[in-house]
C-alpha cells in the first residue's frame, strides 16, 4: 500500500542521506532508498554517454567509490517538496584526492522523487566541465547573491 506523501519528512530525508554521503555511510544512505532506486545524470559524460544512469544493482559499488572522499561538503541553497517530489539547488564540494590544496565546487540541481517514504529515483543536473576549474567559493557565491 502506497503511503500518503509528506513533504517536510521527504526533505529532511534528503538532508540526512547528503550527511550520510558526507560521513561515508553507505548502509544508512541504502535504507533511505527503495529496492528499485535510480539516478541518472542529465548531461553527456566524456565517452559519449547521454544520461547515464546508476541503478539498484550498480547503487552499492558506485557508493563505495564516492562515499571514500573525505571532506565533501554540501551547501543547499534552496529546498522544496511537493507531494512526494524534493528539488534542491546546492553546491557540491571535495577535495581532489591525488591534488593537494585543489577543492572542486559544482553547483547543480538534484531531483528525488519518493515512493512509499523511500527514495525512487532521481535525476541529477549539473555541467561536469564546471566540476573541474576549481571555482573558489567567491565564483560560486556570486552567482547566489
Amino acid at each position: 500500500m502506497r503511503t500518503t506523501p509528506n513533504p517536510q519528512k521527504n526533505i529532511e530525508t534528503i538532508r540526512q542521506i547528503l550527511e550520510d554521503e558526507i560521513r561515508g555511510d553507505i548502509s544508512s544512505a541504502l535504507e533511505k532508498m527503495a529496492d528499485d532506486y535510480s539516478m541518472t545524470w542529465v548531461y553527456k559524460r566524456k565517452d559519449g554517454t547521454l544520461f547515464p544512469e546508476i541503478t539498484s544493482e550498480q547503487v552499492r559499488s558506485a557508493m563505495k567509490d564516492v562515499y571514500v572522499i573525505k571532506n565533501r561538503e554540501y551547501k543547499i541553497h534552496h529546498i522544496i517538496a511537493e507531494n512526494d517530489v524534493v528539488m534542491a539547488e546546492l553546491v557540491e564540494s571535495y577535495p581532489d584526492p591525488e591534488k593537494s590544496g585543489v577543492m572542486y565546487r559544482t553547483p547543480m540541481v538534484i531531483v528525488w522523487e519518493f515512493e512509499n517514504s523511500k527514495i525512487r529515483r532521481g535525476r541529477h543536473y549539473c555541467d561536469p566541465q564546471l566540476s573541474y576549474l576549481n571555482l573558489s567559493e567567491e565564483e560560486i557565491g556570486g552567482i547566489y547573491k
